[in-house]
């Protein structure tokens, strides 16, 4: 994967503009931070409210796995002295690690499906 020559991040190819001289190998972010192209002509650029929803997305596929993470730490600080309810706790903590990974597999074509909804358009130029 290419790396842009003034943020040194390395992107897939369609987020980088195209073009000879001072516009090779330059990302989208930079080309438009440096007045190099416009945001009409940088088609894989994302808007403040593009990168928002994608960013919403993913919080929204993995969080489920944070919440336990921090449920299993609040249980083993504090909930494995207190005598009935350690017990529920418990099975509630195992019953939802398990369902976790399905939870993620079932929707994961539905999160996949609203990246590709999230993600500009890019067709490749002739010659690339």
């Amino acid at each position: 994967m290419p790396t842009c020559r003034h943020c040194y991040s390395v992107y897939p190819r369609g987020q980088f503009i195209h073009g000879i001289g001072p516009l090779s190998q330059v990302c989208v972010r930079c080309g438009l931070d440096k007045e190099l192209v416009t945001k009409d002509e940088a088609a894989s650029y994302y808007s403040k409210s593009i990168a928002n929803s994608r960013f919403s997305a993913i919080a929204r596929r993995w969080a489920p796995l944070v919440w336990l993470g921090i449920f299993w730490t609040f249980w083993i600080l504090y909930l494995t002295d207190v005598s009935p309810w350690n017990w529920f706790t418990l099975a509630i903590l195992i019953l939802g690690t398990l369902g976790t990974p399905l939870y993620i597999f079932v929707f994961s074509s539905n999160y996949q499906a609203t990246m590709a909804r999230l993600t500009p358009d890019y067709e490749r130029p002739e010659g690339h």
